[in-house]
């Protein structure tokens, strides 16, 4: 994706796998999923996870934090687009969004909701740094949502602790475009 524009394709199937190792890929890749997040790996296999799942049709989000031997600095946000064609990026780092913008990836900043201190500070954060998609952990706070859409204007991705289909469902109804989950039996999850 060259644009930084919020493509609506990235999560029209709305159950985001969460991949968080190498046994899971094969899996993420057959599914029904449009988009996946890379939550493992390191320097050494990241071109060609995210080759492989581009070739079976996954836009690739990868989590700068999680990835062994990146950097969490500009140059890693950078090196993301240039040498591994990911499409987005996830980060809880708030000021390399504007990196990740400039570069031409879809960020995606990550907060985690402990209590209503972490609430506004995420609130605060996402206003000043406007990523694409806000990611909100943990996925059992659907009624959390609304406000955060509403107070900041940017859709929110909802993931963590999410086991079910009607916590997917309920999510998703609480006005989350999309839930990202490790939770494998979700990843051809039927919504209609």
């Amino acid at each position: 994706m060259d644009e930084n524009v919020r493509d609506e394709k990235c999560f029209a199937h709305p159950v985001v796998p969460a991949l968080r190792s190498e046994e899971q890929l094969q899996r993420a890749a057959e599914s029904v999923a449009t988009s996946v997040f890379l939550l493992y790996g390191d320097l050494m296999n990241l071109k060609n996870v995210v080759k492989y799942l581009h070739d079976n049709g996954k836009r690739v989000f990868v989590h700068l934090d999680l990835i062994k031997g990146l950097g969490k600095d500009e140059s890693a946000v950078e090196y993301l687009k240039a040498q591994i064609s990911a499409d987005g990026m996830i980060t809880t780092k708030g000021n390399l969004i504007t990196v990740a913008k400039k570069v031409g990836l879809v960020p995606i900043q990550r907060v985690f909701l402990l209590d209503s201190q972490s609430l506004a500070t995420g609130i605060a954060q996402i206003r000043t740094h406007r990523p694409d998609y806000i990611e909100v952990l943990p996925g059992l706070i659907p009624d959390l949502i609304q406000q955060i859409v509403q107070e900041t204007g940017i859709p929110v991705i909802t993931g963590g602790l999410v086991k079910t289909p009607q916590q997917v469902l309920e999510a998703l109804r609480k006005g989350a475009v999309a839930v990202s989950t490790s939770e494998e039996s979700l990843w051809n999850l039927k919504l209609s």
